[in-house]
């Protein structure tokens, strides 16, 4: 049996987005091409949004980490802290004390 075809202004107002959009993201979604028409089926269509889902399913709500969940995890140095206030803050105040380490570095390097 054939799957029913979508035209793209279909999809679009499925979507909600733009004919022009769903055109410029065909390969992502996966059409089908006769001729020159540009066709979607409609399962391809379910998949496509499935997989643009963010956030947590019901069961997977505890895996998920708060935004205020700061700690390195092993990432490779890459840290998931995120810059605060207060740590601008002591930044600046290194500064201001000469304890900042490339103003230190570029101050001794201009006295030799």
């Amino acid at each position: 049996m054939v799957e029913e075809l979508l035209r793209p202004e279909q999809v679009a107002n499925w979507l909600g987005m733009s004919p022009s959009w769903v055109y410029g993201n065909k390969h992502r979604i996966g059409f089908v091409q006769i001729g020159s028409a540009v066709r979607f089926e409609r399962t391809a269509v379910e998949m496509y949004a499935e997989s643009c889902k963010r956030g947590p399913q019901a069961e997977e709500r505890d895996t998920w980490e708060l935004p205020s969940d700061t700690g390195k995890r092993g990432t490779g140095g890459w840290s998931r802290k995120r810059t605060t206030v207060t740590d601008i803050n002591e930044r600046l105040r290194g500064i201001e004390r000469g304890n900042d380490r490339r103003g230190s570095t570029q101050r001794s390097a201009r006295q030799s």
